[in-house]
């Protein structure tokens, strides 16, 4: 994951001047292959067997980069030496050209090494119900989702854009905007297809998930909330620059993230309350737009439409590519789909009538202001509805309007900020993020995490993105286009991948029409490539931030892995070796000894997940009675530290084990008393382990879970732990007497106590 890492900024950066140090790293990495290999040579000490079963492994190590770089050094010193001989330096050049080139199949030869993380490509988990339905409630109706689809589409395009389509094909701009106002209902149309079939709060991701698999799924989930942060930092930042002279620009920042902590402490006080801030901003964008093109109709002059094309019939399509960014934002809307009273209908309903909206919106705006303020002077316009308010209203009016449309874009922000972190919330559900990300406030009914975790990326991008608004615009275009050209594929795909499956809104010619959209997406992209001032920089850094999702995708499905959760256990257990050899603490100990009630001699101990003995030294140290105590774990570096520190007279009554997976060994029958430290955040099937814990347990026999829970637990089964109900029911359902206890060890961790006994 560090060699694709590094690999992807050398691809997409100029890091050149560390390429010593990139080269010493990738020796490194071909001597730990190697080493692997060597390992599994003993492990299959036969030739063809051995290269059948590693082949991929032996040409992962196979030093292509240091070949690759000879061949460059060998074209660099002969180009030198050309230099020398006239006649020979048009060749010699030519060849040192090739040697440049061969730097670009530096990613190809280490590619083989990168196959070796395939095995943790995971299978795709459809879940009927995703977590987050059964907890949040459908309370926005039909009016509250068509508004914030409007203030979530609206942004800045259609403040800005309007004067752009005039300035590349002048009166007849108003075919185009025609022509993408059709477009922009199709696509919503697919959306709106997509969101019938899996109304759920994680949107694109969810799409992609049923068509594409988890993998892909993700790679999509991290370009959308990548391409949301950008958006919400990019119309924060317009809109101050629109409200505020630049000469103070230093307040801008400040200013940006109060309103950024604003808005999100509102998210997080649930969507009651954030859809009346919603609903407030949404009524004072339409009043904004329709109180700048009623009067147009009053000073409206036809003679400024003649002549009506002005430019040759190619500058249509150079102007949509101009105003396109007017539609973007659909993604936005479908993240409240779980919170949506009957999503199934009234999302469809919403995008289609808020993209309709619009579309007459920018329509009007276009012909009224052209009808106003000669297109020649209009085109020119750098905030075209501040000069429609000073013709209008004169400069009153500007004042005027210019605060109202700086009032209606930092609406669009507030939209975003409250839909984005829905995203969040389902990737940690699949476990493709972190899981405390998915956590709801029980009383807000809000993703609170993912909010807090949006405060501090969008602070940050406001800061690095201060003053830069329009590269931030073209950041976002390529992102955009990727991602609903992924989207409309999915439409197509699902058609004959799950055509069994209900849609209760279908988009017309299904199977064909949203390959057109996407070949309209690639005209896009070509037309930015032409037409963007540095194209190809911004192209080169919205492709890396996609690409950095891929070791993303790898580190979190690595970290959840039951092996490398072992391998963790192992390398802390050596990295605090001294810490460990301490026993569990007194008070601590004291407790648990209090919950699981007295002990005998004729009693047997179970400690689970025993990890050095702390539980099992506190019990030989306190001298209790007991017959025998049984401890297992699943690191073999923390029971080796437990065997060294057990007293020779207790080796005969402590039994030390091994165990490869989460079921207690067959031998272990008839146990007293169970003890678990911090062992039920990581079990695999929490349901199959307590139906096992019955068979183990005697009759009235008791238990005690311990975990040590923080506001950053990210082990699996985190937000299943912290539940006290859910915890209740799975216990119960098992029929084990249950009691469900919390203790603050801080201001942000909690120690949870689990304990009982077992019912007959």
């Amino acid at each position: 994951m560090l060699l694709l890492t590094v690999t992807i900024f050398e691809s997409f950066y100029d890091i050149s001047r560390y390429s010593a140090l990139i080269d010493i790293f990738d020796l490194v990495v071909i001597i730990i292959f190697a080493i692997d290999l060597y390992f599994r040579w003993l492990e299959t000490p036969h030739f063809i067997p051995y290269v059948k079963k590693h082949y991929l492994d032996i040409i992962a190590t196979i030093p292509f980069n240091y070949i690759f770089m000879g061949i460059e050094y060998l074209s660099f010193t002969r180009a030198l030496r050309g230099i020398r001989v006239i006649a020979r330096v048009a060749k010699m050049a030519r060849f040192a050209r090739y040697g440049k080139l061969l730097r670009l199949f530096r990613f190809a030869a280490r590619a083989p090494r990168f196959l070796r993380m395939r095995h943790h490509l995971k299978k795709t988990e459809i879940r009927k119900v995703q977590p987050h339905e059964k907890k949040m409630k459908g309370v926005l109706s039909f009016r509250v989702i068509l508004l914030v689809t409007i203030n979530s589409i609206m942004g800045t395009g259609i403040w800005f854009l309007t004067s752009a389509g005039a300035k590349y094909a002048g009166p007849a701009s108003l075919i185009s905007w025609g022509i993408l106002s059709v477009i922009a209902v199709y696509i919503a149309m697919c959306f709106s297809e997509l969101t019938s079939m899996f109304p759920k709060a994680g949107g694109v991701y969810e799409f992609a998930k049923q068509t594409y698999g988890r993998f892909w799924s993700f790679v999509i989930g991290w370009t959308t909330s990548i391409a949301g942060s950008v958006t919400i930092s990019m119309l924060l930042l317009g809109a101050l620059q629109y409200m505020i002279p630049i000469e103070y620009s230093r307040f801008y920042i400040p200013i940006a993230i109060g309103l950024v902590v604003l808005f999100n402490y509102i998210a997080f006080k649930g969507m009651q309350t954030s859809t009346y801030m919603l609903v407030t901003f949404a009524l004072i964008t339409l009043g904004t737009i329709t109180a700048i093109i009623v009067p147009g109709f009053f000073k409206f002059n036809i003679a400024n439409f003649s002549p009506f094309f002005v430019f040759p019939t190619m500058n249509l399509l150079l102007a949509i590519f101009f105003i396109a960014e007017t539609f973007f934002g659909w993604e936005s809307a479908i993240f409240l789909s779980a919170e949506t009273k009957n999503p199934t209908k009234v999302m469809p309903k919403a995008l289609i009538y808020g993209t309709i909206a619009i579309a007459g919106f920018a329509l009007l705006l276009s012909l009224t202001a052209m009808g106003v303020i000669p297109w020649q002077t209009y085109a020119e316009s750098s905030a075209p509805l501040r000069d429609l308010g000073k013709a209008y209203f004169g400069n009153i009016g500007g004042i005027v309007f210019t605060l109202l449309v700086s009032v209606s874009i930092i609406g669009a922000v507030a939209s975003w900020i409250v839909t984005s972190p829905r995203l969040l919330m389902a990737l940690a559900e699949d476990k493709l993020f972190f899981v405390q990300f998915a956590k709801i406030h029980p009383k807000h009914k809000s993703p609170y995490v993912s909010i807090i975790f949006q405060v501090l990326i969008i602070s940050i991008l406001v800061v690095i993105g201060a003053g830069s608004y329009e590269k931030l615009l073209h950041l976002l275009i390529p992102l955009i286009l990727i991602l609903y050209s992924a989207v409309l594929m999915s439409v197509v795909i699902l058609r004959f991948k799950k055509p069994e499956l209900p849609r209760p809104f279908k988009v017309p010619f299904g199977k064909v029409g949203p390959f057109f959209i996407v070949l309209f997406m690639v005209f896009l992209m070509i037309m930015f490539i032409r037409e963007t001032h540095g194209a190809m920089d911004i192209l080169r850094v919205s492709s890396s931030l996609i690409f950095f999702g891929i070791p993303a995708y790898f580190a979190i499905e690595i970290f959840y892995d039951q092996k490398y959760i072992i391998m963790r256990k192992n390398f802390l257990a050596k990295l605090s070796h001294l810490y460990h050899l301490a026993p569990l603490p007194k008070p601590l100990f004291n407790h648990i000894l209090k919950l699981i009630g007295t002990t005998k001699k004729d009693h047997v101990f179970l400690d689970y997940d025993c990890g050095v003995g702390g539980f099992t030294r506190r019990i030989i140290k306190k001298k209790l009675p007991f017959k025998r105590i049984y401890a297992i774990d699943k690191s073999s570096e923390q029971i080796k530290v437990f065997k060294e520190n057990i007293p020779k007279e207790y080796k005969n009554k402590v039994k030390v084990s091994y165990k490869k997976s989460w079921k207690i060994p067959p031998n272990i029958r008839n146990i007293d008393i169970f003890f678990s430290f911090n062992s039920l955040g990581y079990i695999d099937d929490i349901p199959v382990f307590l139906k096992h814990l019955r068979t183990v347990l005697k009759k009235k026999g008791r238990f005690c879970f311990y975990i040590k829970h923080s506001i950053i637990d990210v082990t699996p089964n985190a937000l299943i732990v912290e539940d006290e109900k859910k915890v209740k029911e799975l216990f119960s359902k098992e029929k084990f007497s249950v009691t469900y206890s919390k203790r603050k060890r801080s201001l942000f961790s909690r120690q949870i106590f689990i304990y009982g006994k077992r019912l007959g």
